[in-house]
């Protein structure tokens, strides 16, 4: 049952709630000689990729469904013959991590999928047992936070010629939602709020020592003048606002002389 859900989980956060078609992806991951997966694969430690609010995001999930229901979990109660209908979205969640009773939507934080089920049924983010679908999740992110992402699924088989369906939740996907900027806690810049490094990192314990000789002299302030006005993956941020002003001068500036050694 846990392969199940975790599956489940990964496969309907596919379904997020939209029938454009604008940016429709590609269903064509090769999964082998696989007859169920998921890419990313939540199994494997993989998730959405972050993203950063005021930046255009993309992101696409790969699903391939077996042709039977025992495929996906061999405890359900039918034979092995039994197929798999299909599976359609009923609702979306996303849970706030730093607050467990708060919550949103997708089109809340900006973002939107577009579900790409081949033109199987008329419903977009409806998928057939059997096949292979993918969605897109994309959009420009308007809030920062971490979410859980919570979907609600109906799940349908045939039973004796009449539809048996059973609706659930599942919530293994988590979405990012942040800054650029450093993202490694032993940085003396390191930004909390970050979640897409931007190659900013300052690893020294001695401020204001860019060049890395455990002294802060001149050779320091010509490596933050020489990068002076850099905006993106700057070496010399010693102020942690991801880009060399006159901020970074004036930190310098305070500890010059200084050595670390």
């Amino acid at each position: 049952m846990k392969r199940f859900l975790t599956f489940s989980s990964a496969l309907f956060a596919a379904c997020l709630m939209t029938t454009q078609l604008l940016g429709q992806c590609s269903a064509d991951f090769d999964f082998g000689d696989a007859t169920l997966g998921v890419s990313p694969n939540p199994e494997l430690g993989e998730q959405f990729e972050p993203g950063v609010v005021g930046e255009s995001y993309e992101d696409i999930l790969h699903i391939l469904l077996p042709q039977f229901v025992l495929e996906i979990d061999s405890t359900l109660p039918f034979s092995p013959t039994t197929p798999l209908d299909s599976a359609s979205l009923s609702s979306v969640v996303l849970v706030d991590l730093n607050d467990t009773l708060s919550t949103t939507t997708l089109d809340a934080v900006g973002l939107q999928v577009n579900c790409n089920n081949n033109g199987d049924s008329g419903n977009p983010c409806s998928f057939l047992g059997g096949n292979q679908y993918c969605a897109s999740l994309t959009g420009t992110p308007s809030v920062q936070g971490s979410y859980r992402v919570d979907i609600y699924v109906t799940g349908w088989v045939t039973v004796f010629g009449f539809p048996f369906s059973q609706e659930e939740v599942f919530g293994s996907f988590v979405l990012d939602l942040g800054e650029l900027g450093c993202t490694n806690e032993d940085a003396i810049n390191y930004n909390p709020n970050a979640v897409v490094d931007d190659g900013s990192c300052l690893l020294e314990t001695c401020l204001g020592d860019v060049d890395g000789d455990n002294s802060v002299t001149v050779s320091d302030l010509l490596e933050i003048l020489a990068e002076f006005g850099c905006t993106e993956g700057c070496t010399t941020d010693i102020s942690g606002d991801g880009s060399t002003t006159v901020a970074d001068l004036l930190e310098l500036l305070s500890v010059f002389g200084n050595s670390c050694s």
